[in-house]
């Protein structure tokens, strides 16, 4: 058994080390992957790609790790960047034949089903915008306020926001990746397995917007949590729990 957990945008799979930490003791004989995705950790963003860059980069980045899932079975857990990209490596690992038996969500910011006409997409359509046409250490600043609050950027440690600047291109990446992906809700209705969807009740309208989308879907679970869109990291006792008690009962 196969359990990848794919971290959000500005992050590192070390975000996931208070639910792998659990994991070990409740699941373990489950083998648990935590990749840094492309620009993050030690996984260098490649020069000039952050325009025409897609989920299927990150898929051929991950290449090395799907060829040792053999037949599964495969559990995903994604925040985020991750979580959208994980509802993307799902429907892969379907196509590959690959078992897929369950995936668990933290606002996984599917931005690409958001309708034209929605406020929600005015809105991250503005973030990313505004993130397109400041410097970089603006933009790190924009982006990171508004999964946050307002002050929260400035509020960092200079070492932490020059990490975060230094970053922010893959930032603009994942935007392109997030509005650039054609799939649509009916595509992620073929994922043939159990979904456990978190959200914020205090999180940014784009991504609650999105979970009410996803929450639709007949195989979706949703449960909210009084937190924000960062929960996973800066309050992870109301979500980890809650991760690992759904794939704890996956696993029986």
């Amino acid at each position: 058994m196969h359990i990848i957990c794919l971290h959000s945008s500005q992050s590192s799979g070390a975000q996931w080390r208070p639910l792998t930490k659990q994991l070990t003791e409740f699941l373990p004989d489950a083998n648990l992957h935590t990749p840094d995705l492309i620009g993050y950790g030690g996984n260098p963003l490649p020069k000039g790609s952050s325009s025409a860059f897609c989920f299927d980069h990150e898929l051929a980045a991950l290449e090395p790790l799907l060829a040792t899932l053999e037949n599964g079975p495969v559990h995903l857990v994604g925040h985020s960047y991750g979580g959208a990209l994980a509802l993307r490596l799902g429907r892969e690992l379907q196509q590959r034949g690959i078992r897929l038996s369950s995936i668990a969500l933290y606002e996984p910011v599917a931005f690409h089903l958001l309708p034209a006409a929605d406020p929600a997409r005015a809105e991250i359509i503005a973030i990313a915008e505004q993130m397109e046409t400041t410097s970089e250490a603006e933009a790190a600043q924009a982006f990171v306020d508004y999964w946050n609050h307002p002050g929260y950027f400035a509020a960092l440690p200079a070492r932490v926001q020059a990490g975060m600047v230094q970053k922010q291109p893959k930032v603009e990446a994942d935007f392109a990746a997030l509005l650039g992906e054609p799939a649509q809700l009916n595509d992620y209705a073929t994922l043939n397995c159990p979904i456990f969807l978190m959200h914020g009740q205090q999180s940014p309208a784009s991504s609650r917007r999105v979970a009410e989308i996803l929450a639709g879907l007949p195989q979706v679970v949703s449960q909210s949590v009084n937190a924000g869109h960062m929960a996973p990291l800066t309050e992870p006792d109301l979500v980890i729990p809650g991760l690992v008690k759904f794939l704890q009962q996956q696993v029986r």
